[in-house]
C-alpha cells in the first residue's frame, strides 16, 4: 500500500505565489534598468550611470548584514523587509531630479537585492529538506524564470501602449508587486515560519569563515557563478565584437536560456534526486566545460548559419549545464549551514555572485582583448578545478547536505525555527 505524502507547509503556497509576482515586476525593469532610470528621473545618461554604479557599491554590505539579521530574527521578516524597502525605492523613483537622491534610493534598492537572496534562500531551506527542499529550490527558480519572461513581455507593452509615461506605470507596478509579495508573507500560513528564535545565541561571521569545508564549498561556487555569468556579460562582447554575430542574435540566446531554465527545472530535478549533490555540481561543471568548447570552436566556423547555429548549440548545453548546477549548489550550501547560522552562511555563498559581477565586466574584456578563445579556456581550466574540488569536499561535507533523502513528515510540518 502506498505511503501517504507528507503534509505540504502551508506557507510554501503564498511563498511561492510572491515569487512570483516578484519576478514579475522585475522583470518590467531589469532589460531596461539603465534606461529605465534614466527615463524616470530626466537625468543625463552618464550621471545615471555614476550614480547606479556607486549605488551597487554601497549596496554590497546589505549581504552580510542580512546574514546578522536572519540569523538574529528569521528569513520569512528580513525577507519582507528587502520587499518594503525595494517597494519604497521604486514609488519615489519619479520624484529624484539630482544626482544625491538618485544614489540614495537607488543604494537602497541595491541593498534590497543584495539581502533578497540569502533572505529567500534561508527561507527554503527553513519551510523543508531532503529532497523536499530540492524540489522547492527547483519550483522556486521555474516560478521566477516565467514571470520574469512575462514581465518582459509586459514591460514592451507598456512601452508600447503608453509611450513616455510607460516608464512611471513601470516604477509604479514594481512598487506594487513587492508589496503584493510581502503581503504574501504576512498572509496567515506565512506566519508559520515567522516565529522568532527562543534562547538563539548563535556565533559570527568567524564561526563561517573558519568553517573549511564550506569556505572551500563557496570558493568552487565562484567559478560556477562567474561562468554563470557568461550569458549576460561575457557572450555579447565575444559574439558580437570578437565574432561579428547579430546583436538581435543575443536576445534570442537570453529567450532560449530564459525557456528552458523555466520548463527544465523540475525535470531535471527529478533526474537528480537520488545523485549526490556534489557529484551533480561536478556533472554540471563538465557540462559547462563542454559548452565553453563549443562557444569556443565559433570562432573557427564560417560567418554566417554555421556560426550562429554553434553559438546556439553552445546555449543549449550551456543551459543544461547551469539546470544541472541550480539546485544543488542551493541545497548544498543550505544542507551544510548550521540552523542557527544559516543567514551568515548563505550570505557569503551568496557573495560569490557579487564578487563575480565586480571581477566579471574587466576580466572578460580583458581576456577577449587578448584573445577570444583565451576567457574560454580560463574558464574550463577553472570549471575543472571545481569539478575536482567538489569531489573532494563530498566527504567532509555534511552527509545530510550531500544526498537528499526524501523529506520527514514529522519536518514538513514546521520550519526548523519553531521546533522545540
Amino acid at each position: 500500500m502506498r505511503s501517504p505524502s507528507p503534509p505540504r507547509n502551508p506557507a510554501v503556497r503564498p511563498f511561492l505565489v510572491g515569487m512570483f509576482v516578484d519576478a514579475l515586476g522585475n522583470g518590467l525593469y531589469v532589460p531596461l534598468t539603465l534606461l529605465f532610470i534614466q527615463q524616470v528621473t530626466g537625468l543625463p545618461a552618464t550621471t545615471v550611470g555614476l550614480g547606479v554604479t556607486l549605488a551597487a557599491t554601497l549596496g554590497l554590505a546589505a549581504n552580510p548584514l542580512a546574514g546578522v539579521l536572519i540569523d538574529r530574527f528569521d528569513a520569512r521578516t528580513v525577507l519582507v523587509g528587502t520587499y518594503v524597502i525595494r517597494a519604497l525605492g521604486f514609488a519615489l523613483y519619479p520624484l529624484v531630479d539630482a544626482f544625491g537622491p538618485l544614489v540614495a534610493i537607488a543604494a537602497v534598492i541595491s541593498a534590497g537585492d543584495r539581502a533578497f537572496y540569502p533572505a529567500s534562500g534561508s527561507y527554503v531551506a527553513a519551510l523543508t529538506e531532503g529532497g523536499g527542499r530540492d524540489r522547492l529550490y527547483a519550483m522556486q527558480a521555474t516560478a521566477r524564470n516565467v514571470a520574469f519572461g512575462l514581465g518582459g513581455l509586459l514591460s514592451a507593452s507598456a512601452l508600447s501602449l503608453a509611450g513616455g509615461i510607460g516608464f512611471t506605470l513601470i516604477a509604479v507596478l514594481n512598487a506594487a508587486s513587492f508589496v503584493v509579495s510581502a503581503a504574501c508573507l504576512l498572509l496567515p500560513g506565512g506566519r508559520v515560519v515567522g516565529a522568532r528564535r527562543k534562547g538563539d545565541r548563535p556565533g559570527g561571521y568567524r564561526q563561517v569563515l573558519t568553517d573549511r569545508p564550506f569556505m572551500g564549498l563557496v570558493a568552487v561556487e565562484q567559478a560556477f557563478t562567474l561562468t554563470r555569468l557568461i550569458l549576460s556579460v561575457g557572450l555579447p562582447l565575444y559574439a558580437v565584437s570578437a565574432l561579428g554575430a547579430p546583436p538581435a542574435l543575443l536576445g534570442i540566446l537570453y529567450t532560449i536560456n530564459t525557456l528552458l531554465v523555466a520548463a527544465g527545472q523540475l525535470p531535471v530535478r527529478r533526474m537528480q534526486r537520488h545523485a549526490r549533490r556534489t557529484h551533480a555540481m561536478a556533472l554540471a561543471g563538465g557540462v559547462f566545460v563542454l559548452a565553453c568548447a563549443l562557444y569556443a570552436a565559433a570562432a573557427f566556423l564560417p560567418a554566417g548559419i554555421p556560426m550562429i547555429a554553434a553559438l546556439v548549440t553552445a546555449t543549449l548545453v550551456f543551459t543544461l549545464a547551469e539546470l544541472l548546477h541550480a539546485t544543488p549548489s542551493a541545497s548544498l550550501a543550505a544542507g551544510t549551514a548550521p540552523a542557527a547560522l544559516r543567514g551568515r552562511y548563505l550570505a557569503v555563498h551568496q557573495m560569490t555572485w557579487s564578487v563575480g559581477q565586480v571581477i566579471a565586466p574587466a576580466g572578460f574584456a580583458g581576456l577577449i582583448a587578448v584573445s577570444p578563445a583565451l576567457l574560454w579556456v580560463a574558464l574550463a581550466a577553472l570549471l575543472g578545478l571545481a569539478g575536482v574540488g567538489m569531489l573532494r569536499l563530498s566527504a567532509h561535507l555534511p552527509a545530510s547536505a550531500v544526498t537528499a533523502p526524501e523529506p520527514n513528515p514529522d519536518h514538513q510540518r514546521l520550519p526548523d525555527n519553531d521546533r522545540a
